[in-house]
């Protein structure tokens, strides 16, 4: 044998020998190489009586190079992205947020970490959870744990913790507590004591050492008593709508106890607002009556979202607990029987499943209450109807537990005469449709000619001199009524009438063809909601039915909206016109009538003073009209841009006295 097959024998004898002590040596102080993973996600490290759960697998995949995230370029090429990005309210929020100084100081820590590793890839990369106990009056306060799967790099990073000196943690004054099986962190500048464990293939880190300490009991236990083994994690968070990947958001909060952290005492929305949308849906809903929530989230070409709720029965008034014991509706009876009325381009279609009767009274109790006296003074007149709760009593005998409600773009020609007779002010066309009970269709063809002998009480008023304002007409063999008056914006009329089986209003004549036609013809000529695909996808995405459905067609909404956007701007201008008036009234005393009191003006005076005032107060709208207008209008119209990245929106809400069921779907794709 030559001398060099010697020294490369020996040569070899060598490394192998050395590889084979680093090898026990690497797994004596640190792991072994080749040790299995957890083998199960990691909310089976997490006790299932936390507060708060959130979680996500695949993060890697949401981020080209942290903190860069991979659809930034797709951001990058969105027009309506960037046009928000360049907004003056987009730029304020970055401002607000101090956006671009935490990525200065995130990239400059990254700069620091050896050999450019990646945090995701260290941390969380194939699955992460976050948990927290609430404890005093912000999350900073709380007791939290981070669970994410590890690397290679990052378990070594976590065991390296338990030699402080080697990696300089005494230099920066942190001290190290060994624990059994973790390690505490405090000192330097650490605002509380960190502590860190590493199970396999998971990293902890954890405001809590009890956390800690749970999480390496729940693995010793085959993860008995942990959220992932809990039935509420696996039928609503496992066994959700979810994507091929499971890669959606992960979200369990208890209500009650956020509620308490943040002091959210009394009720929400207020009863007692003088509002009507927030007095009216607290009739419906409480957040009070919220024990927790649990679902899921998904954010891939736009939103999903499948939350349900818990509810304290114990808790709800009265109105509350028959609604929700109202049966849910099936996706296929939504898409077959209730929105074959709704024309395909329909802007907003809303189904809801409730008590006619109690639907009233929730909305004429959100109301004014000069309003509301005023309604009941007038149908007391008839003599037929004691108070209003008579007459919601009587409509709701008429009609069954259900209705719906259809908002489209008012495209319909409209007459000459009909354009003269009303205030011209842009408003969308809208249709609702009830269903009637036995008998009902005889209680509301009577109740329709009361309204009508009403006349002049309730302001109607005929489109030509001398005419009541109270028509007879037909489509389709069914007779409906119009009410005209010049005080409905827009249109100036609303009709009502009845089929065998519905009753039906609307705010124009065109409308109320549009909608028949719709139920009864359908394509090609008018075709339904029921018949899009989207509709139909979105609706049937849904595992449970809907008490509440809520559809929003965009690009439709947009037309509604463009029509309106200079009336928005306008009524968007701030003036304080009675400040403005005394403003020149002082100056217009103090330079021109040498400082007298406007009381002391004679009636000539007083006449030309008053002409000069109304002149320059005129003069001040123009020139706000002038430099604010266009700046209102650009805002509005970035508004309806930014509307217009959403291609469709859905809804549902599926309810009983112990549980709400909430489905989200927002399609928004960015490309």
């Amino acid at each position: 044998m030559s001398r060099k097959s010697r020294l490369l024998r020996i040569s070899l004898a060598v490394l192998l020998l050395l590889v084979f002590i680093g090898y026990f040596t690497f797994q004596t102080v640190f792991f072994s190489p080749f040790e299995s993973g957890l083998g199960v996600d990691v909310s089976g490290l997490v006790p299932r009586d936390v507060d708060v759960f959130v979680a996500r697998a695949n993060l890697s995949d949401e981020f080209d190079g942290f903190p860069r995230l991979r659809i930034a370029g797709d951001l990058e090429e969105n027009a309506t992205f960037q046009t928000w990005a360049n907004s003056p309210e987009g730029q304020a929020l970055v401002a607000d947020l101090g956006y671009d100084e935490l990525m200065a100081t995130i990239r400059k820590e990254l700069a620091q970490l050896p050999g450019g590793v990646d945090p995701v890839d260290l941390f969380g990369g194939d699955d992460l959870a976050v948990a927290a106990n609430l404890k005093g009056r912000s999350f900073a306060e709380s007791d939290w744990a981070a669970y994410g799967t590890l690397s290679s790099t990052g378990k070594l990073g976590i065991e390296l913790l338990s030699f402080p000196s080697w990696i300089g943690l005494e230099e920066q004054g942190i001290l190290v507590d060994e624990g059994d099986g973790f390690v505490t962190l405090s000192g330097g500048t650490l605002p509380r004591p960190i502590s860190i464990a590493r199970i396999l293939d998971v990293g902890i880190v954890s405001s809590s050492a009890e956390l800690v300490q749970e999480a390496l009991a729940l693995e010793a236990k085959s993860f008995q008593d942990s959220m992932l083994a809990s039935g509420t994690y696996a039928d609503k968070i496992q066994r959700a709508e979810r994507s091929p990947e499971m890669d959606e958001v992960e979200v369990f909060v208890n209500a009650r106890a956020l509620s308490e952290m943040y002091q959210l005492s009394g009720a929400w929305p207020d009863p007692n607002s003088q509002d009507f949308l927030p007095s009216f849906t607290s009739k419906f809903f409480q957040m009070g009556i919220i024990n927790r929530i649990v679902g899921v989230l998904g954010l891939d070409d736009g939103l999903n979202l499948d939350l349900n709720a818990q509810l304290s029965s114990e808790l709800m008034t009265a109105l509350q607990t028959r609604v929700y014991r109202q049966r849910a509706i099936s996706a296929e009876e939504l898409v077959n029987r209730y929105s074959v009325f709704a024309p395909e381009d329909t802007s907003l279609f809303v189904y809801m499943k409730c008590d006619i009767g109690d639907f009233l009274t929730a909305v004429f109790d959100s109301i004014e209450p000069a309003t509301r006296g005023l309604i009941e003074e007038r149908f007391q007149a008839q003599g037929k109807y004691r108070n209003l709760a008579a007459l919601i009593e009587e409509i709701d005998s008429a009609l069954l537990d259900h209705f719906v409600f259809i908002l489209r773009d008012n495209d319909y020609p409209e007459e000459e005469a009909a354009k003269q007779y009303h205030n011209g002010r842009p408003v969308p066309a809208f249709a609702v449709i009830c269903w009637l009970s036995d008998g009902g269709k005889k209680k509301i063809d009577e109740l329709r000619s009361d309204v009508g002998r009403m006349g002049s009480q309730i302001g109607l008023q005929g489109l030509e001199p001398g005419q009541s304002g109270f028509y007879g007409n037909s489509i389709g063999g069914h007779d409906f009524n119009e009410y005209w008056s010049p005080n409905i914006d827009g249109t100036g009329v609303i009709t009502a009438g009845t089929t065998s089986e519905h009753l039906i209003i609307t705010n124009t004549v065109q409308g109320f063809n549009h909608v028949h036609k719709t139920w009864t013809q359908g394509a090609p000529q008018f075709p339904r909601l029921s018949e899009r695909s989207d509709f139909m996808a979105l609706t049937r995405s849904a595992s449970h039915g809907a008490n509440l459905a809520v559809w929003i067609d965009p690009s439709s909404t947009r037309k509604i909206f463009a029509k309106q956007t200079r009336q928005w701007a306008e009524d968007s201008l701030e003036v304080d016109w009675a400040f403005e008036r005394q403003r020149v009234e002082d100056k217009l005393l103090r330079e021109e009538y040498d400082g007298k009191a406007k009381a002391a003006l004679n009636d000539l005076e007083l006449g030309d003073f008053e002409k000069t005032v109304d002149d320059r107060i005129d003069e001040i709208d123009r020139d706000v009209r002038r430099t604010q207008l266009p700046l209102a209008l650009e805002k509005y119209e970035r508004q309806l841009e930014y509307f217009s990245a959403v291609r469709a929106a859905l809804l549902m809400i599926s309810a009983d006295p112990k549980e709400l069921d909430v489905t989200v779907r927002v399609v928004a794709p960015l490309e």
